[in-house]
């Protein structure tokens, strides 16, 4: 059983070098880094006795690392390049597929030709030029790839050789397409176009020095420009482009361009607005609705509790699509409720004012259960001799729940606000599906809308962008909120007296 054990934990190791090795061979050169950190790493907790104890937790660091830090680094690295549409490629990428892009001069001739399989294994290539009749002859070795330029003579068709189906030299084409068959006159190059025919393509671009390119059309000379990323001869930009790094540059235009400033300064404090009136609405229409459920006096409280959860059980996206619907200008129920009263519809999702408020009700209907629902617990574990000794004091209602259960629920109930707000600076699902971040910003050149909040603007950067995908933007962005929710959560965790709560815990 031993020995199985070590075959297997060498076998496993020994699997991880090779991907390792293949991923460095393959150019994968920050993968294979990582790769041989854990490679080394697992085998150094699998096969030393004394890191034995750290087998226990390593799988769970593994994952934490696989999943969140290295996220969190692509991110950050991304954030600091110009990495979207038309710069989706690496700079030698692009150079190889510029080298490879291929034209038809206007003067080139057109030309059929058979192939026939000679006894020597060899291919002998019969070419007739469709405008002269001319007919020209030359001899294929595909066992030899490093032969790749033939020579072509002039002559007649060879009929006494082994034609070659079109169906087979199409499964050969890929092959065929490498040779280059130069023409008795040396004028031109001719390349397999097809399974019938062959033709002059010629290469568009050809290298100059090391990195700069020659256009073979018009002869300009084309360099690669580092700080847009892309060939150009200083008058045009050849596409694609190639990905580089911007600096600060993502970060700088969203608080310097001013097409780009206006709507971002507004989605921030839309976002700002809309993460603390949800928590503020939620939670004061639960705690409301948990007192007065939690009087003495009310009868069927159990149906009220059960009547108020109810929201809270329906799931999330449905009860948003439910509600869309519902607010629907043309078809809405509200609207035909509304307009039965001679009253005009009113365009809910259409205007900005109106679409934030919309945005608003919606998150209360479907936040607020979840308050009522913890508030009614921190109530009902108060004990009731506090109010009675408050009672006769000759503290009314109002001065009672201001001094004793606010307090009390608030203590409590100050990490979930947190947690609360830094949940609807990230409710992504919440506007995204009610209005699609719309109605659309005025003037804005980016994808920008009203109810737009950080994170559903930069999933519109990087995926719907009218103009293209900006994932380098987007993650400049995703790094704001990062950095805005950590801020927002350090003050709110003072405020609510958390860090000093631990520190005594700690002593």
């Amino acid at each position: 059983m031993n020995v199985i054990k070590k075959f297997l934990i060498i076998s496993i190791i020994l699997a991880g070098l090779v991907i390792c090795v293949l991923l460095f061979s393959s150019g994968y050169i920050t993968i294979g880094f990582v790769a041989v950190l854990i490679w080394a790493l697992t085998s150094i907790i699998v096969l030393h006795p004394k890191a034995y104890p750290f087998r226990f937790m390593y799988p769970g660091l593994i994952t934490f690392f696989l999943f969140m830090i290295i996220p969190i680094l692509f991110t950050v690295y991304i954030g600091f390049t110009n990495l979207g549409t038309g710069h989706l490629l690496s700079h030698s990428q692009v150079k190889d597929i510029l080298l490879g892009e291929t034209y038809i001069p206007d003067s080139a001739g057109t030309y059929r030709y058979s192939l026939h399989e000679k006894h020597n294994g060899k291919i002998h290539i019969n070419i007739r030029n469709t405008d002269t009749s001319k007919v020209y002859n030359g001899e294929l070795d595909l066992a030899n790839n490093y032969k790749l330029s033939v020579r072509l003579t002039e002559g007649t068709t060879d009929a006494t050789e082994q034609y070659i189906s079109p169906g087979k030299i199409f499964k050969i084409l890929p092959i065929l397409k490498k040779y280059q068959l130069t023409m008795p006159d040396n004028k031109e190059v001719l390349r397999f176009a097809s399974s019938n025919y062959l033709t002059d393509i010629r290469n568009r671009y050809s290298k100059v020095g090391e990195n700069s390119l020659k256009d073979n059309i018009s002869g300009d000379i084309y360099h690669p420009d580092m700080y847009i990323g892309n060939y150009t001869n200083g008058r045009e930009n050849i596409s694609p482009g190639f990905f580089i790094n911007v600096g600060f540059n993502n970060f700088i235009k969203l608080f310097t361009n001013k097409r780009i400033k206006g709507p971002f300064v507004k989605i921030i404090f839309w976002t700002l607005a809309w993460a603390l009136s949800s928590v503020l609405l939620t939670f004061s229409l639960g705690i409301f609705l948990a007192v007065l459920v939690n009087g003495k006096k009310l009868r069927g409280k159990f149906l009220y509790r059960i009547l108020l959860i109810i929201p809270y059980s329906i799931p999330f996206f449905i009860s948003v699509l439910i509600f869309k619907g519902l607010l629907n200008k043309d078809f809405g129920i509200i609207n035909e409720i509304i307009s039965s009263s001679s009253v005009n519809k009113i365009n809910w999702l259409g205007d900005p004012l109106l679409a934030k408020i919309s945005c608003l009700i919606v998150n209360l209907w479907l936040g607020f259960p979840y308050m009522f629902l913890v508030t009614t617990g921190i109530l009902q574990s108060i004990p009731s001799s506090v109010y009675e000794a408050a009672s006769l004091d000759g503290a009314g209602r109002l001065v009672t729940f201001r001094k004793i259960t606010l307090p009390l629920i608030m203590s409590a109930v100050a990490p979930l606000l947190v947690g609360s707000f830094a949940f609807n600076l990230n409710n992504f699902v919440g506007i995204y599906l009610l209005t699609g971040g719309g109605p659309p910003m005025i003037n804005a050149t980016t994808p920008a809308g009203e109810t737009d909040i950080l994170i559903s603007y930069t999933y519109r950067l990087a995926f719907e962008g009218g103009q293209g995908q900006d994932f380098g933007m987007a993650s400049a962005i995703a790094l704001i909120i990062f950095i805005l929710i950590a801020v927002l959560t350090v003050i709110n965790f003072k405020l609510s007296g958390m860090f000093k709560e631990n520190t005594k815990g700690a002593e």
